[in-house]
């Protein structure tokens, strides 16, 4: 038995599933949705199998508890917090010292535009919808910086998690993947996603499509 069905046995015995015979994790939507509905003190054993666990806890319940909402901010404030989140970014993929996803991340300082966008669901999915997160390279990365420093538990322990924390963010990979960073967080000085999860907590969005840069904002 792989270390992946060992924890998914676990888990579905915190829920009161059958472990004798189980889907393919994939398709396990019991671990998917469910997994939220169990008590503290199950869903903190649920998440001591994992490197840093206690950690990887502590921002679970932070989004658990988060309600996001429309606030007063100008554009200013925004255009900073996506400054800030592309410094962050920056910092850790020249710690991690992979110079193809440097050069590719940097590629956004050449665009030309930097924008806000307010208006409502429909807006927001005309400007993001062929916009990629600024934080896209370091995405594609993620699993191997985890890796890096948790070993093979924590590769592993990334994709175990990582579709019951992007249905828990309500399918904001850019908040799942904020809770997934506390396995390395205490190894980097900055923390690349977290004005991703500052600008979810607002109903923002950062996007980057070819000269442009913007946040989008929900009126």
């Amino acid at each position: 038995m792989s270390i992946k069905q060992e924890w998914q046995r676990k888990w579905r015995a915190a829920l009161g599933e059958p472990t004798d015979s189980m889907p393919d994790i994939r398709d396990d939507y019991a671990l998917h949705f469910d997994i939220w509905n169990i008590g503290d003190e199950k869903l903190e054993e649920c998440f001591s199998i994992f490197p840093n666990g206690d950690r990887l806890l502590k921002r679970v319940n932070e989004v658990r508890k988060t309600r996001p909402q429309s606030t007063e901010i100008d554009d200013e404030e925004l255009l900073n917090k996506l400054d800030r989140l592309n410094k962050n970014i920056e910092t850790v993929l020249r710690n991690f010292g992979d110079e193809e996803l440097i050069e590719l991340n940097g590629e956004k300082s050449t665009a030309k535009k930097r924008c806000v966008y307010r208006g409502n669901e429909s807006l927001r999915r005309e400007v993001l919808n062929n916009a990629d997160s600024p934080t896209v390279h370091l995405d594609d990365e993620l699993c191997e910086i985890i890796e890096k420093h948790c070993g093979e538990q924590g590769y592993e322990a990334f994709f175990f998690l990582s579709e019951p924390l992007y249905q828990l963010s309500g399918c904001y990979y850019t908040v799942s993947h904020w809770i997934a960073w506390a396995m390395v967080e205490t190894k980097y000085d900055a923390d690349p996603y977290h004005e991703a999860f500052e600008l979810y907590k607002i109903k923002a969005q950062a996007g980057w499509l070819n000269d442009e840069q913007f946040i989008y904002i929900a009126n």
